[in-house]
């Protein structure tokens, strides 16, 4: 099983409401893209 943890460090609180669809869509397909890579370099090690 694959186990990765992540610290976010925040200036404020968020509000992804307050983004359109199309940048809620891309905030969250970024960040799904970021673990993929984590997850495949930890794996490479």
């Amino acid at each position: 099983m694959l186990k990765t943890e992540l610290e976010i460090v925040t200036v404020r609180t968020p509000d992804i409401a307050m983004l359109s669809e199309n940048e809620q869509r891309i905030f969250f397909e970024t960040i799904f893209e970021r673990v993929l890579e984590l997850a495949k370099e930890r794996k490479e090690m």
